[in-house]
């Protein structure tokens, strides 16, 4: 089943009946110029109840140096006993964000699948940004950190991640990180009197 998604509204989708099973795969569309960045989160419905399995971002299909696909599958899902499935779909704030844009949100399902249990974003695409001196690089809803080097230039330097403790890099000495967890959209990572380079995996 399909649903119009508009960046000003919150919205909410179902896939239930006789196709509803344990899997879900989740489909996105956008047109060529679109740039909202969007907050999926999915809920399983069992027997037992109804039940948070994750959430996830996407972000448009321009958003790397070669676009994406205009419509892709952007996740799956898998929840054991589950009988249907909910979607909350809503645009995550950014300058970025489109006054009134609309896409399209097509779920699917299955009664077998055996696929790891949860939400799984599928082909994310690479991407990284590079810089020297100091700069502030704001994580975007879609974007997955993957990794942060860094090279203290004279004097030394430091990194903050979303406002959290700063870490010193000494003149000269290179520092590796991979945050091991999504880093929230619209988080600043403040990058003071080094030279450095950011990986990350924008969705689908």
């Amino acid at each position: 089943m399909s649903t119009r998604v508009n960046s000003r509204l919150v919205v909410e989708t179902d896939f239930d009946g006789a196709e509803a099973g344990e899997g879900l795969a989740i489909f996105f569309s956008q047109g060529p110029v679109d740039v909202g960045r969007y907050r999926f989160l999915v809920r399983a419905i069992t027997s037992q109840g109804t039940y948070d399995m994750g959430e996830f971002y996407t972000s448009p299909p321009g958003a790397t140096a070669i676009p994406g696909r205009l419509t892709r599958m952007v996740a799956g899902a898998v929840c054991p006993g589950a009988t249907s499935w909910n979607v909350h779909v809503s645009c995550v704030p950014s300058p970025e964000t489109p006054a009134d844009e609309t896409a399209e949100v097509t779920l699917t399902s299955s009664k077998c699948c055996t696929a790891p249990i949860g939400v799984t974003r599928v082909a994310e695409r690479y991407a990284y940004h590079a810089g020297s001196g100091t700069s502030t690089f704001t994580v975007r809803a879609g974007m997955r950190v993957t990794g942060i080097a860094v090279v203290g230039l004279t004097g030394g330097g430091t990194i903050t991640i979303a406002g959290g403790d700063a870490i010193t890099v000494p003149v000269g000495v290179g520092m590796n990180l991979e945050p091991g967890g999504v880093i929230a959209p619209n988080s600043a990572i403040v990058l003071t009197n080094v030279d450095w380079v950011i990986e990350y995996l924008e969705s689908a």
